[in-house]
């Protein structure tokens, strides 16, 4: 059995979520969360993970996202304008724009490492994608990732081809439910039998990808 399988998937019941007057302006303007303070009202009881329709006053369809109703950032926003389908397709749809993002570094052809998915830049607010070679490590800001992680698996696999993906947790995430999947665990390949070695601008690193900080190194941070 796939390790992803033991993980329960998100809900067929979409929650409708009633949102405040501001809340839709910053929406709107781009912010990537709705917080909790933030709900004037939820259409029922929802599990991290599943999905939040999002609505003004006058239930016109705002956005798109993750809820968790355990966080104080209720609604990580998806998508916000037209109404979407959040389906297998959408995720690789994201995967492929965040690949196309990075092909300005890809293309040097001197650095093999590198942040593939950015989080919120990449409309996937609480969750990071770090490239070292040919291994992928996927860290989680939130459990609400929990339920679509293998949907995310399946997009990187069929446009990257990796040889290994690592989940990493952040503090808060290793602290709660998250159904038998373990921080520094290989969910494709094996875990590697020490650092990787990379490329950045020519010269060579190695990263801890299981034990080190953040993903084994700093790679959000490039000039």
């Amino acid at each position: 059995m796939n390790v992803l399988d033991q993980v329960p998937p998100p809900s067929t019941r979409r929650l409708a979520v009633r949102v405040t007057k501001d809340a839709v302006r910053q929406i709107q303007g781009g912010h990537p969360w709705v917080f909790d303070g933030s709900v004037v009202s939820v259409s029922h009881d929802g599990a991290p993970g599943d999905l939040a329709v999002i609505f003004d006053a006058d239930r016109e369809f705002v956005a798109i996202g993750l809820y968790d109703p355990e966080s104080p950032i209720r609604v990580r926003v998806l998508h916000q304008g037209k109404p979407a389908n959040i389906n297998p397709a959408w995720w690789l749809q994201c995967v492929d724009n965040a690949i196309d993002k990075r092909r300005v570094i890809t293309a040097r052809g001197d650095t093999t490492a590198y942040r593939l998915i950015h989080g919120e830049n990449d409309a996937m607010s609480g969750l990071v994608v770090d490239r070292y070679g040919s291994t992928l490590v996927i860290k989680l800001y939130s459990t609400a990732w929990l339920p679509h992680l293998g949907a995310i698996v399946a997009a990187l696999q069929k446009r990257m081809s990796p040889t290994a993906v690592i989940l990493r947790f952040s503090r808060d995430v290793a602290g709660q439910e998250t159904f038998g999947l373990r921080e520094g665990s290989a969910l494709v390949g094996e875990l590697p039998s020490g650092p990787i070695l990379f490329r950045e601008s020519g010269l060579t690193f190695e990263a801890d990808v299981v034990l080190g900080q953040k993903t084994g190194h700093f790679l959000d941070q490039r000039e």
